[in-house]
């Protein structure tokens, strides 16, 4: 890239001075600068409300692009891919003082950020039933490994439900924001991306298996979470999801 094309960048940002080393400071060239970086900005906007559904239908479209014009004034990125655009608007939008009374609004950005992830990160084949039995015992002293798209939440508010009835209305989760503990996965095994509220024991088993614990250490923690857990349906659950890596057979 030139130095103009570094310059040109910098004045999209609304930083003029390096540019003037290459163009006139008048106003036509403020003004063909204006229509670049009018555009840009609105590709960023239309790029956030696209990877934000859930947060731009719970204030409405009018309030989020005036929010996200703000956030893209302060965080214009430099990845040319803008589907990814938007990592730091869930806490962006935390401390954004008109968005103080809405506790419900970072919770759903961060949710509507793990979907956009999990849509993005890369392919794996998942573990199933029958990879699984064939290790036997073998299997409880083996790292776990989650697949690459799993996105796991913990909220003391009812969040998963709220952004499920608005991300995925058919799931018949409650449109309400209560003080309820809930969990949440999120992750793409295939073409979807797909999401689940999780127990606290599903959620303390999976938490031990990002950490890259054993299968076996990760049962233990979930009966500590759950006494008298059925570990065999909970493990047989998960994997029927689809949220586990496969794994080769360990070496004798």
């Amino acid at each position: 890239m030139t130095a103009f094309h570094d310059a040109f960048e910098t004045a999209l940002q609304g930083r003029f001075d390096d540019l003037w080393p290459h163009l006139a400071p008048d106003d036509r060239t403020l003004g063909a600068v204006a229509v670049y970086r009018n555009t840009a900005i609105k590709g960023r906007i239309d790029a956030l409300e696209a990877n934000y559904p859930t947060v731009s239908q719970l204030v409405g479209g009018e309030w989020f692009r005036a929010a996200a014009r703000e956030f893209v004034e302060e965080q214009p990125g430099d990845d040319p891919v803008l589907a990814a655009y938007g990592a730091g608007f869930p806490d962006w939008l935390a401390r954004f003082e008109p968005a103080r009374e809405m506790a419900y609004l970072a919770p759903a950005a961060r949710l509507d950020r793990a979907w956009t992830e999990a849509h993005l990160a890369p392919d794996a084949r998942t573990l199933n039933a029958r990879q699984a039995a064939a290790l036997g015992l073998a299997l409880t002293g083996v790292p776990a490994r989650l697949h690459p798209s799993a996105r796991l939440f913990w909220f003391d508010w009812t969040a998963p439900s709220l952004w499920l009835a608005h991300r995925y209305p058919q799931s018949g989760a409650e449109l309400a924001w209560r003080a309820e503990p809930e969990g949440l996965l999120v992750h793409r095994p295939d073409a979807e991306v797909r999401a689940r509220r999780l127990t606290r024991a599903e959620w303390v088993f999976l938490g031990a298996c990002r950490k890259g614990r054993a299968f076996g250490a990760a049962a233990l923690s979930a009966q500590s979470a759950q006494p008298g857990l059925d570990v065999p349906a909970l493990f047989a659950g998960l994997i029927a999801l689809g949220v586990f890596e496969t794994i080769q057979r360990p070496n004798p």
